[in-house]
């Protein structure tokens, strides 16, 4: 690139989710690698201060709309299933945390009294909305670069659909994603749902970013310093390792996983910790009971840094969890791995994407040990083989989306047309 372009990254990076907290970090990473002299500027709903010992801060994205000095030439939005219209459940999920309480910003007189008195006509959510999320867009991730006078363009890399649009919303998202730069989705699901929106701009398709993590966490490295963590922790080492997450269940499904995990640590003889990824799910507490409740037959691991947690998922010999990116995190090391019973559409996207069998999702727990078999059957190369595959793909694509935003048409056709190959090959 010519000069050093001003690059905003829009997810939600202000939440303690280790999915979310991953992507600005490999985003950079993967800028890097292409030797790409830009300024990144993370922002978020929020606003956040290095959450998990990340390292990066992100601004509120309402800046973007009002505030001269945050001109970019192009605006990324990413890292998740970010794709809908839905402004009610993102603002009720903030104040459900509590997130939504601890930062409020310095108000005027008048400020305030206007505050109160919308306060008074206001649900909680629909303060939160207005507070932070108060700006023209189809849906709260689904920008028009005509609406923000600051912005010369968008692109949209490695984000998921959670579910189809509405008609009479989706003819709205379409118009906004048709004016921009660039649509990476994450799964083949995602690109349907966009179609049928009304989408008619292309929109590429390549597994989620994070399966390109092991390019940068060097997986002997990482399981080193992970084991390491392990055995400060009383992890029997000379045992396998069985890394379990899960978000909230109800209570027989958290009786039956309970049961499930000492069926197995009988069976095998392994040591199974209890890593929590998503404390703002609800993860924390919710596996902490489980440990008390088992009387000491599991160990359960509270990490800080979100560096950590890469190194105790490198250093597992089985990962069986409810979060997407503890599951691709797994793959990437070429770590078998289970997905949890959910009810979300984007796992079995993943695992389509990826070209790996839909029964690598369990479908209740009780499947757990027929299902930890089925594994013990695989080649111990058939993760990292398909794990090697999926990271081409995504590089290719990168390859693509940067060359684009930075206007280098004949470079981006080149690999498109590569990119197009490698698809159907």
């Amino acid at each position: 690139m010519n000069g050093e372009l001003a690059i905003g990254v829009f997810g939600i990076f202000d939440v303690e989710n280790y999915g979310d907290l991953l992507y600005p970090i490999l985003f950079e990473r993967l800028l890097e690698k292409r030797n790409a002299t830009a300024k990144i500027h993370q922002f978020s709903v929020m606003g956040s201060e290095s959450l998990r010992n990340s390292d990066f801060n992100s601004r509120p994205v309402r800046r973007l709309f009002s505030s001269r000095r945050e001109s970019l030439h192009t605006l990324i939005i990413g890292g998740g299933d970010l794709l809908h219209t839905d402004w009610h459940r993102v603002a009720s999920h903030y104040h459900s945390t509590g997130i939504s309480q601890k930062r409020q910003p310095l108000l005027s007189a008048l400020q305030w009294r206007f505050k109160q008195c919308l306060n008074r006509q206001l649900n909680d959510t629909d303060k939160f909305r207005h507070q932070y999320m108060n700006y023209p867009a189809a849906g709260p991730f689904i920008i028009d670069p005509d609406c923000c006078s600051h912005l010369k363009s968008n692109a949209y890399c490695s984000c998921g659909v959670p579910f189809p649009f509405e008609t009479d919303v989706g003819r709205h998202v379409g118009a906004a994603l048709n004016k921009s730069a660039f649509i990476y989705v994450r799964d083949r699901q995602s690109q349907r749902a966009l179609l049928q929106a009304g989408v008619t701009r292309a929109i590429h398709v390549a597994p989620d970013l994070a399966v390109a993590l092991s390019d940068f966490f060097d997986p002997a490295l990482e399981r080193k310093k992970g084991r390491r963590i392990l055995w400060r922790n009383d992890v029997a080492l000379e045992h396998p390792i069985l890394c379990v997450q899960s978000n909230p269940q109800p209570p027989d499904g958290t009786a039956e996983l309970t049961r499930q995990l000492l069926a197995c640590k009988e069976r095998t003889g392994c040591e199974i910790v209890l890593l929590p990824l998503g404390r703002c799910h609800g993860d924390d507490e919710y596996l902490q009971a489980i440990a008390h409740a088992a009387d000491g037959e599991f160990k359960y691991l509270h990490l800080e840094s979100i560096f950590d947690l890469i190194s105790v998922l490198a250093a597992c010999d089985i990962f069986i969890g409810t979060s997407l990116h503890g599951n691709i995190t797994a793959f990437s090391f070429g770590i078998p791995f289970l997905f949890g019973p959910i009810p979300v559409r984007k796992s079995e996207g993943f695992l389509d994407i990826v070209n790996l069998p839909p029964e690598l999702k369990l479908n209740s727990w009780s499947e757990l040990n027929q299902k930890l078999t089925l594994l013990t059957t695989l080649d111990e190369t058939y993760f990292i083989t398909r794990a090697a595959t999926a990271k081409q793909r995504v590089n290719q694509l990168f390859d693509l989306l940067v060359q684009t935003v930075t206007n280098t048409p004949q470079l981006a056709q080149e690999q498109l047309t590569k990119h197009n190959c490698a698809l159907t090959g």
